[in-house]
């Protein structure tokens, strides 16, 4: 017999794991709940997320509420009756009366070691701090964010040339691998989860536009892990000239000269910082 399952996500970071789960002959994926429309790009088009265009694409019924904790949305789950809901990068905190519709509870895929980056920018966290590793954990859901048991997790070794977006594709595989085989043990009541360590948590902001923006004062270190940590969004800049310049990439050197003052050197770009 299938296992019923409700998957909540928005970001790229779960269509890896809603199609494994999918193809995965233990689930039944009833119907895939994903944040509403939202404009993007240049135009400002309305654009689906990319959890509603992998469940499309797959046949999957998609439902779009504004405020997942309403009664229409509770009302809408209840009718599905699931052995299960899988979150995976949402964007909302679900509530207590949603929490306890399905018969073996809310599960989330958070990507990090937990309790290490509770919140919405684990994997920026993990490259601004310059980790050398970060992980995946499955873990059951609780009102608080990310505060729930952990019935699993998965560690990952980070490469010197990852940045979010490859980093964050990294995570999604490993999720994809991994977790229906978690999931089915949790299912089958073959998994025990253990209460985090609450003296070792730490916490990461969801990060805005203007957190790009260089300053040269900090040391060539920790701008280089800026510059991998928000690659892709929301990107690195400084301004020439009075002109707003992108920083795509950089490499940290001893060289050292004042901050922010730009020189050639060898036929390179340098720009002094607060530290090299």
């Amino acid at each position: 017999n299938k296992h019923n399952i409700i998957f909540i996500g928005t970001s790229s970071i779960g269509t890896p794991l809603l199609q494994a789960l999918c193809e995965d002959d233990r689930f039944d994926v009833k119907l895939v709940i994903t944040q509403i429309d939202r404009p993007a790009g240049r135009k400002m088009q309305m654009m689906p997320s990319p959890v509603k265009s992998t469940a499309l694409n797959l046949g999957l019924n998609v439902y779009q509420p504004d405020n997942i904790n309403s009664q229409e949305s509770i009302d809408e789950i209840k009718k599905i009756n699931p052995d299960m809901i899988v979150l995976f990068a949402y964007g909302q905190i679900l509530k207590k009366e949603l929490l306890g519709i399905p018969k073996f509870g809310c599960i989330n895929v958070h990507g990090s070691l937990l309790p290490k980056y509770r919140g919405a920018s684990p994997i920026q966290q993990t490259l601004l701090n310059n980790d050398k590793a970060t992980g995946i954990s499955i873990m059951e859901m609780e009102e608080k964010m990310d505060s729930g048991p952990v019935f699993k997790i998965i560690d990952l070794d980070i490469e010197k040339d990852d940045n979010a977006p490859i980093l964050t594709e990294r995570l999604a595989n490993l999720s994809a691998h991994y977790t229906p085989n978690i999931l089915d043990d949790i299912l089958e009541e073959r998994a025990d989860s253990k209460p985090q360590d609450n003296s070792m948590v730490t916490y990461c902001q969801k990060i805005s536009k203007s957190d790009g923006q260089i300053n040269w004062n900090e040391s060539a270190d920790q701008i280089v892990a800026k510059i991998r940590a928000f690659a892709g969004w929301p990107g690195t800049f400084t301004f020439w000239n009075g002109k707003r310049l992108k920083i795509i990439d950089g490499q940290a050197d001893e060289f050292q000269s004042e901050p922010g003052l730009v020189t050639q050197k060898d036929h390179l770009i340098m720009i002094g910082t607060g530290k090299g």
